[in-house]
């Protein structure tokens, strides 16, 4: 009897936790969002139906920023830079509704069969989503209401899209893991010769 109840109240709890949960879009387009759409590596706003899958990573702080287990993602691109805005709420486990949560994007192109992030970094694909020059995750934090609740009492809150997201957000390529170590190699080579 005592196992029975606490399968029970084990199975109540994790149904109430999944009610609290926050949901956002993920969108950059719409009034009050950033003026400027996300730009490909060459700087031109990224086309309608263009190849390339947004990814939302969120943390409590911006150095937390992780992507979810279950990615969270957007393949929706309307033109002008502007994707998501045809997409539905994404729930974000282990965030709170009303929550102000940090976020971070990264991308790749859907070309050659590529369908996630380990692929997209083998075969050369991946890119943070941040200022031109950037060379790892831009965090911003969530603004206005926070995360939605659509399952709110008494009253349902609607997901809202990714305010506080700058303007200028561009792909920027990730770099190889070899020109990485080259440059790693190299910084060594100079280190040493330095002591000489």
């Amino acid at each position: 009897m005592k196992k029975l109840i606490t399968i029970g109240a084990a199975v109540l709890l994790v149904n109430l936790s999944a009610l609290a949960q926050g949901t956002i879009l993920v969108s950059n387009i719409g009034p009050g969002l950033t003026t400027a759409g996300v730009k490909d590596a060459s700087g031109v706003l990224i086309g309608a139906g263009a190849a390339y899958t947004i990814e939302l990573l969120a943390g409590t702080t911006a150095a937390s920023v992780q992507p979810f287990t279950t990615a969270i993602t957007t393949s929706g691109w309307q033109g002008n830079g502007w994707f998501g805005a045809t997409d539905s709420e994404k729930v974000l486990p282990g965030f709170a509704a009303g929550s102000l949560p940090f976020f971070a994007l990264r991308a790749w192109s859907n070309s050659g069969g590529v369908t996630d992030w380990a692929a997209a970094l083998a075969q050369n694909q991946a890119f943070f989503v941040g200022p031109v020059g950037s060379s790892a995750y831009t965090a911003f934090q969530l603004t206005g209401g926070g995360l939605g609740n659509p399952n709110g009492q008494p009253t349902p809150t609607p997901a809202g899209q990714l305010f506080g997201m700058p303007s200028g957000f561009q792909l920027v390529p990730v770099p190889e893991p070899s020109t990485i170590m080259l440059g790693v190699l190299g910084a060594a080579a100079l280190l040493l010769r330095r002591r000489k």
